[in-house]
């Protein structure tokens, strides 16, 4: 461990040992560059860096395997994989985000990746069990964000619907419940011994803070052969802060999100 060799025990990636021990950071906090037409992808409220997806599945997979996003977005995952030579497949239930991604590739010039446009409640169904090697996904919202914001009207709305759900009084529990659902059945197509990695970010709101990773996090560890090993958390610099309680109260500036790591066993 440390040195610049591969191991050829290696079962895991193609790292080298030293890139292998930088990989077990808690934190990343790396700057990721604004490209691959960011400003169209912007259009959905929770785009990942397709860098920072790639350098997750470089630490999760070989080259030439495979990894599945059963909520897509703008592609990220996909975008990530393409670029360093793994396949993907994505499944979204909104077809303008799946519009997006596929101009993404032909503008930057990648491999397009295969995408089912769906419900991934359903989708999930018809896949083959222990398929993937890896899944790197990125949960939408609870719909707290469409319910009442706090006072400062400044606060930028987010462009994320309630996972495309038409009902605005669904509860935190009856959210961390459907999440919990569709990674269940997302982790049966995972091979055993493969990881999955799932961003998710907490959040503040009507003057309490929700701890959402750390309950969906339970959640998905009652899930047979699921286990938790890690929550990595990724400090996003590129975020603005906002004093939200000056000067009364201390209120989170939120430029973090987790990344709970399973594996199935």
């Amino acid at each position: 461990m440390g040195s610049n060799i591969y191991n050829p025990k290696n079962k895991l990636n193609d790292l080298t040992g030293s890139e292998w021990k930088f990989a077990t950071k808690s934190v990343i906090n790396k700057a990721y560059p604004i490209n691959m037409q960011h400003k169209m992808r912007s259009e959905h409220g929770g785009q990942k860096p397709p860098e920072l997806c790639a350098d997750l599945i470089k630490i999760f997979t070989k080259k030439g395997q495979k990894v599945l996003d059963p909520f897509m977005g703008v592609g990220g995952t996909l975008l990530g994989a393409s670029l360093i030579g793994r396949e993907a497949l994505g499944i979204d239930v909104n077809p303008r985000w799946v519009e997006i991604y596929k101009e993404v590739t032909k503008l930057e010039h990648l491999s397009e990746q295969e995408t089912i446009i769906g419900d991934s409640s359903k989708e999930l169904n018809n896949l083959e069990d222990e398929s993937f090697d890896f899944i790197l996904t990125d949960v939408p919202y609870w719909n707290m964000d469409s319910l009442k914001k706090t006072r400062n009207k400044k606060i930028k709305q987010s462009k994320l619907s309630n996972f495309e759900n038409e009902n605005n009084n669904q509860t935190k529990e009856e959210w961390l419940n459907q999440m919990a659902d569709i990674l269940e059945k997302a982790s049966k197509k995972l091979k055993k011994g493969k990881y999955m990695a799932v961003f998710i970010g907490d959040m503040y709101r009507e003057g309490e803070y929700h701890m959402l990773s750390g309950e969906l996090a339970i959640k998905l560890s009652k899930i047979e052969d699921l286990k938790l090993k890690a929550n990595l958390i990724w400090e996003d610099n590129s975020k603005s802060l906002h004093v939200f309680g000056y000067p009364s109260a201390f209120v989170p500036s939120m430029i973090h999100q987790n990344i709970l790591i399973l594996r199935r066993d």
